[in-house]
């Protein structure tokens, strides 16, 4: 269980909350409703109804929800099932679950360095009947 003092740095945005703005969070943010804008955060968690539009730089984001634009993760970066990235993305690690989206450009490294990049887009097929 986290302390008082993580959850006083911390920010939930609930379901149904627009916010638009710049944000800095000194700990975890967690997203269930939208952000159009910026948000730097040690830890992201975009849940399944969450979204943001806009450049977002953590250490860790987990996405279950939609990210648009440029996405830098220090540390790592998970996209669950039910993720969708569009954009530019920086990671160090990156795992995709089956039906985990990306599409954009991905660099592995930081964003200052010369590492090659590679556009992808990635998408797991419906599953087909099987033919009679």
């Amino acid at each position: 269980m986290s302390n008082q003092s993580d959850s006083l740095e911390s920010v939930v945005i609930g379901d149904g909350v627009i916010v638009k703005g710049t944000f800095i969070v000194p700990s975890k943010a967690v997203v269930n409703g939208v952000i159009e804008g910026d948000l730097t955060a040690e830890e992201v968690l975009i849940g399944p109804t969450g979204r943001i539009t806009g450049r977002l730089s953590a250490k860790v984001i987990d996405v279950r929800g939609q990210l648009h634009n440029t996405i830098i993760s220090e540390k790592s970066l998970i996209v669950r099932s039910t993720g969708k990235i569009a954009g530019n993305v920086h990671y160090s690690e990156i795992e995709i679950e089956k039906g985990g989206e990306i599409e954009g450009a991905l660099h592995q490294g930081s964003v200052d360095s010369n590492t090659p990049s590679v556009s992808v887009f990635i998408s797991q097929p419906e599953p087909s009947e099987p033919e009679n």
